[in-house]
């Protein structure tokens, strides 16, 4: 995996607050719940794959629960296989990725 530095989010991550849907095509859905989503996504300016996951802890203490995302970018079939395979701990040991 390597940095895709021609894609807008890696110019302007900010850009990754944006609806998903303003940014990407969901090209996979992998998985998705309540609060567990994996998705491969195609970014639409620059056609960039990542691997998207997005995942929610409910403390149930009257909302504002935690939600994180993260986004690797990823260049072919081995490695989105392998992402979908692991865990979300194990997500978080590759590089790069936004989160």
């Amino acid at each position: 995996m390597k940095k895709p530095t021609q894609c807008i989010l890696w110019t302007h991550p900010e850009q990754v607050r944006k609806s998903l849907k303003d940014i990407f095509e969901v090209i996979e859905t992998y998985f998705h719940d309540d609060d567990f989503w994996r998705y491969l996504l195609k970014c639409r300016e620059c056609g960039q794959l990542y691997f998207y996951q997005f995942r929610e802890e409910r403390d149930w203490a009257g909302g504002n629960d935690p939600q994180y995302t993260t986004l690797i970018p990823v260049e072919s079939n081995e490695e989105i296989e392998t992402l979908k395979r692991i865990s979300s701990l194990k997500q978080s040991q590759f590089s790069p990725r936004l989160q």
